[in-house]
């Protein structure tokens, strides 16, 4: 299990709500899908303590640490249902505590529509809109750690006609660490290498990552989406800047509920309102 701290659990909350609303929005739609791109192993270890611990057993052990949902129990544990769920895993280790995880805990009824695949997700990914009616819808969550998921692959799902991307934009966690010496791994997490000329044109740290960002949601624009987006930092609404969550839809209802949801903070006491297809 992969140690998390608070910022990863604010990401896991928010995609939580955003499930809970795009399945009442989506209700009438005769099918819908999840697709989960980097599904791990089910559990998480949330722990926010400095220790020697270095993740899995350990972090409970210790009594510091504790278990929580990853993005895959979330979406199987919410009562309203996808009527079918694609888990894709690429570290064989992974899948296998996955499954086991989803065995212990999950209805039979609901583990009969799941699907879990082993492999790259980008060349599993580039082939899934195939198999989809244009009637299905898709939610898709897209959780890349640095620059695996590539452009390429986004732009095969936006073929999808009623897909909505979920997706992690990780520049402050780790694509400015590739800027250097990986930038063929930029390249294609871009989809192009005009990302160099904006970072290679701005000298100050801030308006490179805001150039950036923009670049990538201009990106998602000229494919058909409509864009919602949330800065996530360490805490809540202070500390070092992490990554944006981005939420990419094709239709106005999903664009409202996440702006809606992205707009209110996670301890706030006003209940989201649910909004007509």
């Amino acid at each position: 299990m992969k140690r998390i701290k608070n910022h990863t659990l604010q990401k896991l909350a928010y995609f939580g709500k955003y499930i809970r609303a795009y399945l009442v929005a989506t209700k009438r739609l005769p099918a819908k899908y999840y697709i989960d791109a980097f599904a791990g192993t089910g559990k998480n270890i949330l722990c926010n303590e400095s220790c020697e611990s270095k993740g899995g057993r350990r972090c409970i052990d210790c009594g510091k640490g504790k278990e929580v949902d990853g993005s895959a129990l979330i979406a199987l544990k919410i009562k309203d249902v996808f009527d079918k769920y694609i888990l894709i895993e690429l570290k064989k280790t992974n899948s296998n505590c996955l499954k086991a995880v989803i065995e212990s805990e999950i209805d039979r009824d609901r583990i009969e529509n799941v699907d879990f695949i082993e492999g790259d997700c980008n060349k599993i990914l580039s082939q899934i809109h195939k198999g989809i009616s244009e009637n299905t819808g898709c939610l898709f969550f897209l959780d890349p750690q640095g620059s695996e998921l590539f452009w390429s692959t986004i732009e095969s799902l936006s073929k999808i006609k009623k897909a909505d991307l979920f997706i992690l934009y990780p520049y402050d966690m780790s694509l400015v660490r590739l800027t250097t010496n990986c930038k063929n791994k930029l390249d294609r997490f871009y989809g192009t290498s005009k990302w160099l000329d904006i970072y290679k044109g701005e000298v100050d740290a801030n308006n490179r990552q805001k150039k950036l960002l923009n670049f990538y949601i201009n990106n998602l624009k000229d494919l058909g989406f409509r864009i919602s987006y949330r800065q996530i930092n360490i805490r809540l609404r202070e500390g070092k800047r992490l990554y944006h969550l981005i939420v990419a839809t094709r239709h106005p209802v999903g664009e409202k509920i996440m702006k809606y949801i992205f707009n209110k903070e996670l301890d706030g006491q006003q209940k989201m309102k649910l909004f007509k297809d």
